[in-house]
């Protein structure tokens, strides 16, 4: 789970800085991830059948509805307003996991995830305040972070019946079948925004191959791991996030959002740590 949040935290200054429109680039990412899971699936001897999308059509929706809102978002506003909307996620998810995965929300989760939010506010103010962040953005950024939440849940799920590999390859599919006719209503893929050429199809190449692998790990994580530890860890992605648009994009970072980003750090160094020492699934 950590793999998988360090590869989104670094893929998302790669979408961040790629010339093109948020769902244009979505459109092309998930074609190109179908186009590499699903002969990879049938080459292991995999298959996609009625009972893969059974249980795998609502991550599938879950994931091209996060991936669509999340890329036009992440173009509308800085990285770290985008990632640590999204990041919000924790707060989203524990009900959930109680009720519907049997999990159990210790007082350690509860304090560290507000106190790790308290820290994600500072990141999002730190870049109100340099005049950086954008309303609408922050608004796309907001439903991201519901579908977000949403995929989770239903990625925990769908690991209960199906392999990390079909999962994928279904989950793709679907997402790309849902952005399409997005996509093309928009008309993003006809105009200069939309429009491929060698150093745009390199950086749709890098997104499947870095923050793409990061699903495969999280997908294989659910399986091993609570869905709140798991929800938990993805605070992280704004702190790699803004370091890494700060380096790469010069996007600013002042004072208030480094304080965030220790305060983040250290809330989830002491719930990873708590978890570590006992399981916190049911008997």
């Amino acid at each position: 789970a950590v793999g998988a949040v360090t590869a989104w935290g670094l893929g998302n200054t790669i979408i961040a800085g790629v010339p093109m429109s948020g769902m244009a680039i979505a459109f092309y990412r998930l074609l190109l991830a179908v186009a590499i899971y699903l002969p990879v699936l049938y080459l292991r001897g995999g298959r996609l059948t009625a009972r893969s999308f059974r249980h795998g059509w609502v991550g599938g929706v879950a994931f091209g509805a996060d991936i669509a809102t999340f890329f036009v978002a992440i173009h509308l506003t800085t990285v770290a307003n985008a990632t640590t909307i999204s990041a919000l996620q924790p707060l989203v998810i524990m009900g959930f996991a109680a009720v519907m995965f049997g999990e159990r929300i210790r007082s350690r989760h509860v304090v560290c995830a507000v106190t790790a939010t308290v820290g994600v506010a500072l990141v999002a103010f730190g870049a109100a305040r340099s005049g950086t962040g954008s309303l609408a953005g922050d608004l796309m950024s907001v439903v991201a972070l519901f579908a977000w939440a949403w995929y989770f849940i239903a990625s925990k799920k769908a690991r209960t019946e199906l392999d990390t590999f079909e999962y994928m390859t279904v989950m793709n599919l679907v997402a790309f079948l849902v952005v399409a006719p997005v996509a093309f209503v928009a008309a993003d893929l006809f105009g200069a925004d939309g429009r491929l050429d060698p150093g745009r199809i390199l950086a749709i190449v890098a997104i499947v191959l870095i923050p793409g692998s990061g699903h495969i790990l999280i997908n294989w994580a659910h399986a091993h791991t609570t869905l709140v530890l798991t929800s938990l860890i993805t605070l992280a992605m704004p702190v790699l996030s803004t370091v890494s648009a700060a380096v790469f994009l010069d996007q600013p970072v002042v004072a208030a959002q480094v304080a965030g980003i220790a305060i983040v750090l250290a809330s989830l160094a002491v719930v990873i740590l708590g978890d570590a020492r006992g399981p916190t699934l049911p008997a």
